[in-house]
């Protein structure tokens, strides 16, 4: 049994092995497995604003519409994070340094973004939210948390009435079975 399982594991190195001892597909993999890494490295970077400004500053020097609309639509959707989990002051930090870099690169963006309107619509959403969006933000979150309050507090009195009444009712169930007992028996 075992001279088959050793078998098996040497047919299966040997197909999984090139002749250099290294994965097949050599440096198409390692070239898949470093743009890999680019990517996942713009997603973190896009976690600060510091670096998304430098990475916008790169593809703006390239005028790369492409990387310039990605990285735009990764700023918006981390700021729209950054607000639903209540970090309203990360956000506004955030947002000011991206609004910055679009206000002094706007005229580049635009000359070689021309007739990009999805990428015109990208720049005009993040321009057009307000700094003071993350404090709407954070007064829709205290009017939510005073609702949630309120009903909290209804719910706990609704359930408070319903175990009176509960109780009530097995009381009046009990009076009248004990008094339906003692008829039985004549007392």
């Amino acid at each position: 049994m075992k001279k088959i399982f050793f078998a098996i594991v040497a047919v299966a190195a040997i197909t999984f092995t090139a002749c250099n001892g290294t994965a097949k597909g050599g440096a198409e993999t390692d070239s898949v497995a470093t743009e890999t890494e680019a990517a996942t490295e713009v997603t973190t970077n896009v976690e600060d604003a510091d670096a998304t400004v430098s990475a916008l500053s790169a593809a703006v020097a390239a005028s790369d519409a492409e990387q310039t609309q990605s990285l735009l639509q990764k700023a918006q959707e981390y700021i729209a994070k950054l607000q639903a989990e209540g970090k309203i002051e990360e956000a506004k930090a955030y947002l000011a340094k991206i609004q910055q870099f679009i206000a002094d690169n706007e005229d580049k963006i635009a000359e070689y973004t021309a007739g990009n309107e999805t990428l015109a619509n990208i720049v005009s959403a993040v321009k057009a939210i307000p700094v003071d969006a993350a404090a709407i933000a954070e007064d829709a979150k205290g009017t939510v948390d005073a609702a949630a309050a309120d009903a909290a507090q209804k719910a706990n009195e609704a359930a408070t009435a319903a175990t009176d009444k509960a109780k009530e009712e097995a009381g009046k169930a009990v009076d009248k079975a004990a008094s339906d007992i003692k008829g039985k028996l004549g007392l």
